[in-house]
This record gives structure tokens, C-alpha cells and sequence, in this order.
């Protein structure tokens, strides 16, 4: 009889450190899958910041275009209207009389352009303002989003 109660014992000595081992097994397995949910978090909230970043960066450059637009469109409605005048410096031959008032040969000559010369005129720093705002909106986006994300994964 107390050999049944010794292979008993050993029995379920064998059961408790199956159980045991089992559960050591299950304890590490948890830790793993804790530690890949830590990371899976950290890298969805690393994309929701550059998501944000991102759309605080169009939003941003979006307004600075509409704004210069407006005050480009302004500018051409002004023109065009004769609000405001466009003219260049211009040297013409002057006749000499024989009597000249004092003080006009120090005057600068200004020649005026017509509205739509003018207009033609004010488009070219217009497209140029443009590109150079598409430039910079390029060179925010490569330098916070991009090369910020490729700073932050390698720290």
C-alpha cells in the first residue's frame, strides 16, 4: 500500500511541475505579446502625431497660399481698374529750348504701362511667389515628417 501511495505522490509531483512548467510557458508567452502590443501602440501614436503634424503642415501652408493669392488677385483687380498704376523708370530725349525751368533736368521720367501689360507683369512674381511657396511646403513636409519620423525610429 505505500508503494501506491509513493507512486501516487510521485504522480502528482510529475502533474504539478507539468502544471507549473506549463504555466511558466504561458507567463513568458504574455510578456511577449504585452511587449509587442507596447510597441504596436507606440508606433500608432507615432503615426496619429505625424498624421496630425501633417495636416497642421498643409493647413498652414494651404492658408499661406490662399492669403497671397487673394493679395496677388487684389493687386491685378487694382491694376486693372487704374486703382493703382504700374510704371518703370524710362530715359527719353529731352528737347532742349532756350529757356528750360530750373529743377526739371534733376526729375526722374516715368513711363506708364497699360492695364494689361501691367497684369501680364504682375503674374510673373505671382508664379514665381507660388513656386517657391510649393517649395518651402515640400521642404517642411521632407524636413518634419520624413527626416523628423527617421530621427525618432533611430534614437
Amino acid at each position: 500500500m505505500v508503494r501506491y501511495l509513493i507512486a501516487a505522490l510521485a504522480a502528482c509531483l510529475v502533474l504539478i511541475y507539468g502544471g507549473w512548467s506549463y504555466i511558466q510557458g504561458q507567463a513568458k508567452d504574455m510578456a511577449i505579446a504585452t511587449d509587442r502590443i507596447n510597441t504596436l501602440e507606440r508606433a500608432a501614436e507615432s503615426r496619429r502625431n505625424t498624421q496630425r503634424l501633417l495636416a497642421q503642415l498643409d493647413t498652414q501652408h494651404t492658408q499661406d497660399l490662399i492669403d497671397a493669392q487673394a493679395v496677388n488677385k487684389q493687386l491685378r483687380a487694382d491694376v486693372a481698374s487704374g486703382a493703382r498704376r504700374l510704371s518703370v523708370a524710362a530715359r527719353c530725349p529731352v528737347v532742349r529750348a532756350a529757356t528750360s525751368a530750373a529743377g526739371l533736368d534733376d526729375a526722374q521720367a516715368r513711363a506708364e504701362l497699360d492695364p494689361a501689360t501691367a497684369g501680364r507683369i504682375l503674374a510673373i512674381p505671382s508664379d514665381g511667389d507660388e513656386a517657391i511657396r510649393a517649395l518651402s511646403g515640400l521642404q517642411d513636409y521632407v524636413t518634419r515628417i520624413c527626416l523628423g519620423g527617421a530621427i525618432k525610429q533611430g534614437q
